[in-house]
């Protein structure tokens, strides 16, 4: 019997969402991409990447900064691309390397804070996102009398505030305490030609940290918005300590240098022959002590064991990828439509060649400053670290011309990898079953599904005629996604199932792509239809396709290339 006849009609959301072009789900299109060193798109993008920055440093636009750039996969244990350039000024020093290399010691600022985070997450950590800090700080205990516990301009609830807002930048307490206060750092006639009142000595910053963040007034109340803020994170590395009943630095050293083997990490400040120091150790502050807000910006790493960093977090070393999914997602939007903020993660969304986030961390302390970004989509990631006169926004736009660069790269790599494994026909005609399924590639996202029989009946065309659609399969699309989901010589996908309008939707609702609020709403037996499964040898090459609702493998009979 055809199991069409009991599927329900394409929802009313599907019908009025259609679009020109095929509405894929959020996520990859393709699997991951592999071999990336001997792809000859990723040779030819990151020749296409060299040129551009030398072209940089010979224009002089990069001149009085040292650099490292390096691409990595977590599917393999080596840099899959590095380029170095090291300035004059560091060649002709007095102090430190005389050329970067993969070595050589730069201070990463803020993307300390991910290293603080992914602490957490060998901890477990998403589980205590929801617990008050309070509960692991004592010192936040604050006893409030009545007029505090009301007074939500100025106090700071600490009972309210919980690890995960902290982790997120959405506690609504502010940046710094005191750090670059400008009553301590800049002199009287220039606070008064700035129209800022002198301040009694009554008002003078207590020096110690907890006294001064209790006397501080909230910015925002928790969870209504970020606000970047290093203080929360020094909070989080006291919070860590009560967590493991060890010293942050005990932990660090334990939980991710360690065991990944980084030979050139570390919370202390290293030996400055080791480092890359433009100028002087003082003007580059190499050796600038940030006392406890280490966990939020004082690490120094190296440019190869940011790459092992950025390759443990992609392939689970230390955490477990149900963890890790968990730790990789927004908690908040901000005002720009392109970036989302998590925990600590910089999510920044590109729109070509489709939506890819890539989650990033930049950093920025001294004269160093840099970007760590990966793209789970693809397995890879990056890590720009420079020192020099370049200022926070260098790597920020070298950052982002990697990304220009390598993305539709990666993209193009992964579908001509899925064309030569996955695509071609799938049959069996045995008795009276007449079934068929051919897949094939082309400019959408996902594995077309150009034709497919089940015991003689056209799917395509049953799908069409209950969606309205004339029996036309042309205005009909039927696209298959990875799922992530794998197990022994098996690997799922999922068909999105879809009608296709001739003329662009107007409006902000029934132009999006609803796709998720559908995907499995056709049944059969308690198995979906969208439900497809590719089938393994020993090899990893595939040798059948189950289309799991209809109880039946076909065999591949013919491949396309």
């Amino acid at each position: 019997m055809n199991p069409l006849l009991f599927l329900p009609l394409l929802s009313l959301g599907a019908y009025v969402a259609a679009k020109p072009n095929a509405c894929p789900i959020f996520g990859p299109a393709f699997p991951a991409p592999t071999e990336l060193g001997s792809d000859p798109i990723f040779v030819a993008a990151t020749q296409n990447l060299t040129a551009q920055l030398k072209q940089g440093i010979e224009s002089g636009a990069l001149s009085g900064n040292s650099i490292s750039v390096q691409i990595f996969s977590g599917s393999d244990s080596y840099s899959a691309y590095s380029l170095f350039h090291t300035d004059d000024s560091v060649r002709n020093g007095s102090v430190g390397v005389r050329e970067v290399n993969d070595d050589t010691v730069f201070r990463i600022g803020s993307i300390s804070k991910l290293w603080t985070m992914l602490l957490y997450m060998t901890f477990k950590g998403t589980r205590h996102f929801g617990e008050p800090v309070s509960k692991y700080v004592p010192e936040l205990r604050n006893p409030y009398n009545g007029s505090e516990q009301v007074d939500q301009i100025d106090y700071v609830n600490w009972d309210e505030v919980t690890i995960g807002e902290l982790a997120s930048h959405q506690a609504g307490i502010p940046r710094d305490y005191a750090f670059m206060d400008m009553k301590e750092t800049a002199p009287p006639e220039a606070l008064a030609e700035m129209g800022l009142p002198p301040l009694p000595i009554s008002e003078k910053l207590p020096c110690e940290f907890f006294r001064g963040l209790l006397d501080t007034q909230p910015i925002a109340a928790t969870s209504s918005t970020p606000v970047y803020s290093n203080a929360g994170y020094q909070v989080l590395g006291y919070a860590l300590e009560a967590i493991a009943q060890k010293p942050y630095q005990e932990i660090l050293m334990e939980r991710i240098i360690k065991p990944l083997g980084l030979t050139h990490s570390s919370y202390d400040t290293p030996d400055p022959s080791l480092g890359v120091v433009p100028l002087n150790l003082a003007a580059s502050q190499f050796n600038l002590s940030i006392g406890d807000a280490g966990p939020a910006g004082g690490i120094y790493s190296s440019p190869k064991d940011m790459a092992t960093f950025g390759r443990a977090i992609l392939a689970n070393t230390l955490v477990d990828s149900t963890m890790t999914r968990r730790w990789m997602k927004p908690a908040s939007h901000t005002a720009s439509l392109q970036v989302s903020v998590g925990h600590p993660w910089e999510i920044m969304s590109f729109s070509e060649p489709r939506l890819i986030d890539v989650y990033s961390k930049a950093g920025n302390i001294g004269m160093y400053n840099s970007i760590f970004a990966l793209s789970p989509d693809h397995n890879i990631g990056f890590a720009i670290l420079t020192a020099g006169t370049g200022g926070f926004t260098l790597p920020l736009k070298l950052g982002e011309q990697v990304a220009d660069i390598m993305l539709p790269a990666l993209e193009q790599i992964a579908k001509n990898q899925a064309t030569r494994r996955f695509t071609g026909t799938y049959a069996l005609n045995k008795g009276t079953s007449n079934s068929s399924i051919t897949i094939v590639t082309d400019g959408e996202p996902g594995l077309k599904i150009t034709e497919w029989i089940s015991n003689s009946v056209d799917m395509g065309q049953a799908f069409a005629a209950k969606a309205g659609l004339q029996k036309d399969p042309s205005l009909l699309s039927m696209r298959l996604q990875p799922t992530g989901l794998k197990s022994p010589g098996r690997v799922s996908f999922s068909a999105v199932i879809q009608g296709l309008s001739a003329q662009p939707i107007p409006g902000t609702i029934l132009s999006s792509c609803l796709t998720w609020l559908e995907l499995d709403s056709y049944i059969y037996g308690n198995v979906g239809i969208p439900e497809f499964e590719f089938n393994l040898n020993k090899n990893g090459e595939v040798v059948s396709l189950t289309p799991r609702a209809l109880r039946i493998t076909l065999p591949k009979v013919q491949g396309l290339r």
